[in-house]
């Protein structure tokens, strides 16, 4: 036997497992969205599902929440993840290590038990609009509508845009900052010029991660946004399960895949070039 066949033949077993339990469903699943379920032209090929799923103006609308809200979590998680990470590069080993663990801890977390934690705080009669209402003002909305949902996303996927951050960040050269200091850079041009684009494959990673299990993640919208902030995934839930409408649910899926993969790569190809530009001048 080869020496080359050995690791294919030793990774075979798993690649069986994630083949038939996997990605086999996911084929049927996908393929179910073209064939006619039924009438005279039952397990032909046809379009008609997705011409159904574009031509109503509510998928529009759940797409662009979908987007519009995954977008913004991921803005907001990077504007709240960026100065965390800068200072924890200043920390001594043992204070980064805890703090790291600080922001992983939430992870260990069942994420509804985390989301029911913010229902709590959130609600009508939660403790946020209870201490408004003991200190004489009116009560906010914060549940049940899209600043809920965004809310808890953040919340849900900081830590992951945090280390992500981290670990781009902790990787600068300090010579590299030291030598901009000494030639008269002031801080905002270290950050502007150096550490910023220097970050850009943790920005990255971390915006793709947050974007996507943003866009893909059902308790936290369902919790949160209830019925007048609903998503895509939680569309595709309830058609899957309450409705048990299989193809729809496959076309919607599909739909959904397809977004999160155009914008993961688009903005994988603008940021890489874009750091190329700014580094490479």
């Amino acid at each position: 036997m080869s020496d080359r066949a050995v690791p294919y033949l030793l990774s075979l077993p798993a690649l069986v497992f994630i083949g038939v339990l996997f990605l086999l469903p996911a084929v049927f699943l996908v393929a179910g969205g073209f064939f006619a379920p039924e009438g005279p032209n039952a397990g032909h090929l046809t379009l008609k599902l997705y011409r159904d799923f574009f031509s109503d103006s509510y998928n529009w609308g759940l797409m662009r929440r979908t987007v519009v809200l995954s977008f913004i979590t991921t803005v907001v998680s990077l504007l709240l993840a960026f100065p965390v990470a800068l200072h924890m590069r200043q920390m001594s080993p043992r204070a980064r290590s805890i703090i790291t663990l600080l922001i992983v801890s939430p992870l260990l977390t069942s994420v509804v038990v985390r989301t029911l934690a913010w229902v709590i705080l959130l609600g009508p009669r939660g403790v946020i609009n209870n201490a408004l209402l003991a200190v004489g003002l009116s009560p906010v909305a914060l549940i049940y509508n899209d600043t809920g949902v965004v809310i808890g996303l953040t919340h849900v996927f900081f830590g992951y845009m945090a280390l992500s951050l981290m670990a781009s960040i902790s990787r600068i050269d300090d010579n590299l900052l030291l030598a901009a200091s000494n030639l008269g850079a002031s801080r905002w041009v270290i950050l502007r010029e150096i550490i910023i684009p220097l970050s850009l494959p943790g920005m990255l990673a971390g915006s793709i991660l947050v974007f996507t299990m943003s866009a893909s993640t059902y308790a936290t919208p369902a919790l949160l946004g209830g019925t007048g902030s609903k998503q895509m995934a939680t569309e595709i839930y309830d058609l899957a399960i309450a409705y048990l409408e299989w193809r729809e649910a496959g076309v919607m899926a599909v739909v959904l895949f397809v977004i999160v993969s155009v914008i993961a790569f688009t903005a994988t190809y603008l940021a890489e070039r874009g750091r190329g530009r700014v580094i490479f001048r």
